[in-house]
């Protein structure tokens, strides 16, 4: 059941993984070197697609939800790709902010949708289900990366602006692509009168945060979400400064920047080939309670890692902290994907999705700006030492998840309006001031 589907899902991984490359390898330092950005414009620009994020993903998951999830997929891929065509036109920093503000805007008819879609399309697959085919494309993404890397850096060569107008393109036909091939059997849109009512919709979202606040376990993940979203946004931005000034690359050829970036993207992505195999033979969801403590130690493996990345002189123990957080991340996000699906809904699922990637956004919005004074006013390792202490406490949180869950079951839609017809408030006004897979 969902060979079809499958196959394109993993083709669909494969191609934003290849595109992802091309444009990410070299983001920061073309931002850096041909936009001019410093410390704190560049997390500024992280905000301001965060801030995107935050405004379009309950819309854009209402409407995978009532009228198409795969139509939603391929307006988020061609939009991300004119978003990367665009930053690579430019060379300012209102110019940088535009674009990750549209890049924003694409990713979120991705974000939810794209789970909820293959999801329904397998049949409501349970945790085993889900986290094999979420490793196994995280493996054979990685396998893209490890061929790309050195493209981007070879692009590069000509100019930092050619690996992201070719990761533009990649993603237009990515999306024209899926317009074709994807499948879409299993969805059931909402009666064409009521796609385009506001009462529907609000409904749907109504629904869809009804389902998060009828499930503990779901709550309890939105804020560990939040909480690593925060903390994320120093790590995302800091890094490749971090290896280029404060740690110092090595002298060896000719101490290129270009060079030594590529070979360590590239060793992290030949790990991910193998981490994800390994992981697999584990067998991590064997039960939710298995499923909840692997999540537990890969994300205390993250927050060491990011210590000994802050606090390190060592190019080894720096490059060997970068190996540890991108595959540790890797992995935790695989597995928190197959956690969180069972718990959803399937008629609102692309919502509560898109809902909890909203969670990440508002992290990274209200706690991202402080990581870049940081930066600015006491230096880099500095900040990535307080992003490591703000995602700290996710610890603790992810334990009460893990406890909560072990005789959990999957809200179902009725038991959501339920819960919202007991309390008699809209959840969307306990939505937090404060949302990434």
């Amino acid at each position: 059941m969902g060979v079809e589907a499958k196959r394109v899902y993993i083709v669909l991984g494969v191609v934003t993984s290849s595109a992802m490359t091309l444009a990410f390898s070299l983001t920061t330092l073309f931002r850096l070197r041909v936009a001019g950005l410093d410390p704190f414009q560049l997390i500024i620009v992280g905000t301001v697609m965060e801030a995107a994020v935050f405004v379009f993903e309950i819309p854009t998951g209402i409407v995978a939800d009532l009228y198409s999830r795969k139509v939603s997929i391929v307006i988020g891929h061609i939009g991300m790709g004119a978003a990367f065509l665009l930053e690579g036109s430019v060379s300012s920093f209102p110019g940088v902010l535009v674009a990750q503000a549209l890049w924003g805007v694409a990713y979120t008819f991705t974000s939810g949708a794209t789970m909820a879609w293959i999801a329904g399309e397998m049949g409501e697959p349970d945790e085993r289900a889900l986290s094999s085919l979420f490793l196994r494309t995280s493996q054979w993404g990685s396998a893209a990366t490890v061929v790309m890397i050195p493209a981007a850096f070879l692009l590069a060569q000509t100019s930092l602006r050619v690996p992201l107008i070719v990761a533009g393109v990649a993603q237009v036909m990515l999306g024209g692509w899926l317009a074709l091939a994807m499948p879409e059997e299993h969805f059931e849109r909402a009666a064409p009168g009521e796609r385009g009512t506001w009462g529907r919709m609000a409904t749907t979202a109504r629904d869809g945060f009804g389902a998060i606040r009828a499930s503990s376990v779901l709550v309890l993940l939105v804020m560990v979400i939040a909480i690593s979203g925060a903390a994320s946004e120093a790590y995302d931005r800091y890094a490749q400064p971090m290896l280029i000034g404060p740690i110092g690359l090595p002298s060896a050829f000719g101490g290129s920047e270009l060079v030594w970036l590529a070979v360590i993207s590239t060793a992290s992505a030949a790990l991910g080939i193998v981490i994800p195999m390994l992981v697999c033979r584990s067998n991590p969801a064997a039960t939710r309670k298995r499923l909840g403590r692997w999540v537990f130690w890969l994300y205390a493996l993250h927050v060491v890692g990011l210590l000994v990345f802050a606090l390190t002189g060592s190019i080894v123990l720096g490059f060997a902290a970068v190996l540890v957080i991108d595959r540790a991340s890797s992995v935790r996000y695989s597995l928190f994907g197959s956690w969180i699906i069972p718990l959803t809904p399937k008629a609102q699922r692309a919502t509560v999705l898109s809902a909890l990637s909203q969670a990440d956004a508002v992290g990274q919005i209200v706690i991202g700006p402080v990581f870049g004074m940081i930066g600015r006013s006491a230096g880099i390792p500095t900040a990535l030492v307080a992003s490591a202490g703000a995602m700290t406490p996710g610890l603790a949180v992810i334990r009460r998840a893990e406890r909560a869950g072990r005789t959990g079951r999957p809200p179902s839609p009725e038991s959501a309006a339920g819960a919202i017809s007991e309390a008699g408030t809209d959840p969307m006004s306990d939505r937090r001031v404060e949302p990434t897979p």
